[in-house]
């Protein structure tokens, strides 16, 4: 009995835990995890931008100085969707990731930067014999991987301003 009660009261405290875990994002919460401020110049962000996501294996797709736009694409191909059609009935056939940055100059000699992380995939599921394609374009929200990527981007900054 006393550990059916302990048993009860850890899955009461997960429930409620995870209730938190999965709360919806506010604006203010979304712009708080994907901007980040910079005490530099705009040309030398803006370059660094680049420079990043070309470090990180990303095709430039599109880079427009005068608006501060900086787009690029990770594409990977999976091997497996046969397998996993016949396995699971569903499988990933292509997926990517897109970082698209907002680089803007602030009037004191800032830059702020606005990240947005998505990810992409087209999904194939096999029903009655039939292959049907599906895709899909999620936003990432999780606070570490856009903590991730500013921190690479400030190391980044860093690493090009020493070599000026």
């Amino acid at each position: 009995m006393y550990r059916f009660l302990h048993l009860l009261l850890a899955l009461s405290l997960l429930l409620v835990s995870s209730c938190s875990l999965f709360k919806e994002l506010t604006s203010d919460d979304v712009t708080r995890i994907t901007s980040e401020c910079f005490d530099e110049d705009y040309d030398l962000v803006y370059y660094s931008t680049l420079s990043l996501l070309q470090a990180e294996r990303f095709t430039i797709v599109e880079a427009n100085k005068e608006s501060g736009i900086i787009r690029g694409m990770q594409h990977t191909e999976h091997n497996d969707v046969e397998w996993n059609l016949k396995a699971f009935g569903e499988a990933t056939e292509r997926e990517s990731t897109e970082a698209v940055f907002l680089v803007l100059p602030l009037p004191s000699k800032q830059t702020e930067v606005k990240l947005s992380l998505y990810r992409n995939a087209l999904v194939v599921t096999r029903k009655d014999g039939h292959n049907q394609k599906q895709d899909s374009r999620t936003m990432l929200l999780t606070e570490s991987t856009y903590d991730k990527w500013l921190n690479k981007l400030k190391a980044e900054i860093k690493r090009r301003k020493r070599l000026s």
